[in-house]
């Protein structure tokens, strides 16, 4: 059976006091994860956390991480047109 390699990321809610956790499913291992804010949000309690690929994070961290994330891929960049890659 082939081996579903691809992340498929979700927003889940839960109802009862309105927490809200981005999650990346990789493999069939949930974590929390989001790059574009906190991953899980309690509204009520007002309390925001930032994780990367499953691990907790200051925002300081978080936002350090961000910054560091490769631009474009080797085959988007101009300097690199005609040259093979094996």
């Amino acid at each position: 059976m082939a081996k579903n390699i691809f992340a498929e990321a979700r927003k889940l809610v839960k109802p009862e006091d309105g927490t809200i956790a981005y999650v990346i499913t990789i493999d069939g291992v949930t974590k929390l994860h989001n790059w574009e804010g906190p991953a899980l949000i309690n509204k009520e309690k007002k309390i925001k956390e930032y994780y990367l690929h499953g691990f907790e994070c200051t925002i300081d961290d978080w936002k350090e991480m961000r910054k560091e994330r490769a631009g474009l891929p080797w085959y988007k960049n101009p300097s690199l047109k005609g040259t093979a890659r094996l």
